[in-house]
């Protein structure tokens, strides 16, 4: 099947779900371009092509869930040596007549996201992009989060209130203090306090020191999403199963 096939077949997709009027965005570089491993998996949320210790690639998992949060579709079309072409498919909002009459001057606020029962996590990361995203996907799920960018930051929450927090999920490499060095500041602040780490890379010695420092989990980051929250929702059962 060749790249206009298939954008063909997208937006054949897009139009049955959504008649009308479509928005076509087209992005293209002059880059070294994907080879096809590369891009089939370039929308995952914690594929990356950077080395360890340099960062993770969310930006396109990140524009993949906008994009379907608005009901669209996104294309790639590329090669080695050829560059890239993102192709963003959106329907057009059409107008509907309120029935409400509008204060000048005002705006309706969204609904809020029930979040009330629902375990309580204090996330860290010291990539936003990160933080966006499963911020957002555990949300989804029902978890309680509140996220942050900064080490400081985080324990400063956790130090406010204390008993607040069900579990603290924390990345391990960040400038400064590490995810260890974080769970063992949380674990001063509360000794009972379940702590899980997320890593790109885990080793043996990885492992020991993690449980030195009294980490209950080792994250692997770049599992698949499903495969993500499913460890989070693992450890916190089995912190409640401990605690029933």
């Amino acid at each position: 099947m060749t790249a206009l096939t298939g954008a063909h077949l997208v937006l054949e997709a897009l139009r049955a779900r959504h008649p009308g009027s479509t928005v076509r965005i087209t992005v293209s570089d002059t880059g070294p371009g994907m080879d096809a491993g590369t891009k089939k998996r370039i929308f995952e949320p914690f594929f990356t092509t950077k080395p360890v210790g340099e960062g993770t690639g969310l930006g396109l998992s990140v524009v993949h869930g906008i994009v379907q949060g608005h009901e669209g579709a996104i294309t790639v079309d590329s090669e080695p040596g050829k560059g890239t072409t993102f192709t963003v498919y959106l329907p057009v909002a059409e107008a509907e007549a309120s029935t409400q009459p509008v204060n000048p001057g005002t705006e309706a606020s969204p609904p809020a996201l029930v979040l009330d029962g629902g375990p309580r996590i204090l996330y860290l990361d010291d990539d936003e992009s990160v933080v966006f995203l499963v911020e957002r996907l555990l949300k989804q799920r029902g978890y309680r989060v509140a996220a942050h960018t900064r080490q400081k930051d985080a324990l400063q929450a956790l130090r406010a209130d204390p008993a607040a927090v069900d579990l603290v999920l924390t990345d391990y490499n960040m400038p400064g203090m590490s995810g260890l060095d974080v769970a063992r500041e949380a674990r001063a602040i509360r000794p009972d306090l379940p702590v899980a780490v997320t890593s790109g890379f885990i080793d043996e010695a990885l492992r020991a020191q993690a449980e030195g420092a009294g980490v209950r989990e080792l994250i692997f980051k770049a599992d698949e999403v499903e495969v993500f929250c499913d460890a989070v929702q693992r450890l916190l059962q089995a912190v409640q199963q401990k605690t029933a």
